[in-house]
C-alpha cells in the first residue's frame, strides 16, 4: 500500500501554493487564507526545500512561476478541485436539502408553481424535487416529503390530505361545446393514459363506474403519459380525464373546459406523506405547510 505520508509534502503547503499560484502573490494568497504573508512565504519556501527546486522567481511585486511551478500548479488545482468535490459530496450540509417526490402530473400541474413561490419567499430553504409514479420509487426512505396519490392508509407514513380527487372530462373549449351535442360516435376523441396502478382511472374505468357508456363511440387515442393526454387537449386534439384540483390554472384561464354533469368523485386523494421513523427537519417542516396552506 501507498504510504502517502511519507511520499507527500505536508499538505497545508500545497494549498498556500495553490492559492500563491491563482494570485501571483504572496499578500493576495495570504488575505484569502486569512494568515500573514510571511507564513505564505514560509510555506511556500518548505515545499521548495522539500521539492529542491524553485516554484516562483521572486521579482519585484508579482510572482512569475518556474517551469516547475506551472507544471505542479495544473496538477495541485484539479487535485484540490476532486477533493474539494468529494468532501461537499459527503459532508452534511449545515442546512440540510429537503427531499421532496411527487406523483408526476401532481408537480407537473400543481405542485412546481408552489415550489417556485416557497422558494422566492422568506420561509425557503434548498430543496430537490424528484418525480415518480411508481409508488416504491416515491417512498424512498430519503425522501422527506412525498405527495402522491391513493388512499388514507400507508403503513410507515404519516398522511395528510391536500385535496379529494374529482374527475371529469376536460378540453378546449370549442370541444367540450361538441362533445355536449354530439351523437352516434361523432363525439370528439378520447385521449387515454392506460392504467399505471390499481387506484388509476382511465377512460375504460370512468365509463364503467360512472355508467355514461355512450361515451364508448368515441374514438380512443392512446397517449405516451398522462401530462400528454392533457396537453393535447388543451391544443384542441380531444378529451381528457382531469383531476379537477390539478387543473385549477388552466381551467381559471380558460385553456381547458370541464364537462357539465360528468364529474366523478373517486374517494381517493393527493396527499403529503413523511416517515414515521423520524421527525421531520425545521426546514421540511416548513415547506410542508406553506404545501398544506395552498390547497
Amino acid at each position: 500500500m501507498q504510504s502517502y505520508r511519507k511520499s507527500l509534502p505536508p499538505l497545508d503547503t500545497i494549498v498556500f501554493f495553490e492559492a500563491a499560484m491563482r494570485h501571483l502573490s504572496f499578500t493576495e494568497a495570504a488575505d484569502e487564507l486569512y494568515v500573514t504573508q510571511a507564513a505564505v512565504s514560509k510555506r511556500i519556501k518548505q515545499l521548495e526545500l522539500w521539492l529542491g527546486v524553485d516554484l516562483f522567481e521572486r521579482s519585484g511585486r508579482k510572482l512569475v512561476p518556474t517551469e516547475a511551478g506551472a507544471y505542479l500548479a495544473e496538477k495541485t488545482g484539479m487535485t484540490l478541485d476532486y477533493l474539494d468535490y468529494a468532501f461537499r459530496t459527503i459532508k452534511v450540509p449545515a442546512q440540510p436539502v429537503v427531499q421532496i417526490a411527487s406523483v408526476t402530473a401532481l408537480a407537473t400541474f400543481w405542485l412546481q408553481a408552489r415550489l417556485r413561490d416557497f422558494a422566492l419567499s422568506d420561509d425557503a430553504c434548498p430543496f430537490n424535487l424528484s418525480t415518480a409514479d411508481e409508488l416504491g420509487d416515491l417512498l424512498r426512505p430519503e425522501n422527506d416529503l412525498v405527495i402522491l396519490h391513493g388512499e388514507n392508509r400507508l403503513p410507515g407514513w404519516n398522511l395528510e390530505l391536500l385535496f379529494e380527487e374529482e374527475i371529469v372530462p376536460v378540453g378546449a373549449p370549442d370541444v367540450v361545446a361538441r362533445a355536449g351535442v354530439a351523437e352516434g360516435g361523432n363525439g370528439p376523441p378520447l385521449l387515454n393514459f392506460a392504467r399505471i396502478a390499481p387506484n388509476w382511472t382511465d377512460w375504460p374505468v370512468w365509463i364503467q363506474r360512472t355508467g355514461w357508456i355512450e361515451f364508448n363511440a368515441n374514438e380512443r387515442i392512446d397517449c405516451a403519459s398522462y401530462n400528454q393526454t392533457i396537453g393535447r387537449a388543451i391544443r384542441g386534439e380531444g378529451l381528457a380525464l382531469g383531476a379537477l384540483p390539478l387543473l385549477t390554472d388552466e381551467i381559471a384561464s380558460g385553456a381547458l373546459v370541464a364537462m357539465q354533469g360528468r364529474k366523478m368523485i373517486t374517494g381517493k386523494g393527493y396527499y403529503i406523506a413523511w416517515p414515521q421513523t423520524r421527525p421531520l427537519s425545521a426546514e421540511a417542516a416548513r415547506l410542508k405547510a406553506v404545501l398544506s396552506r395552498s390547497t
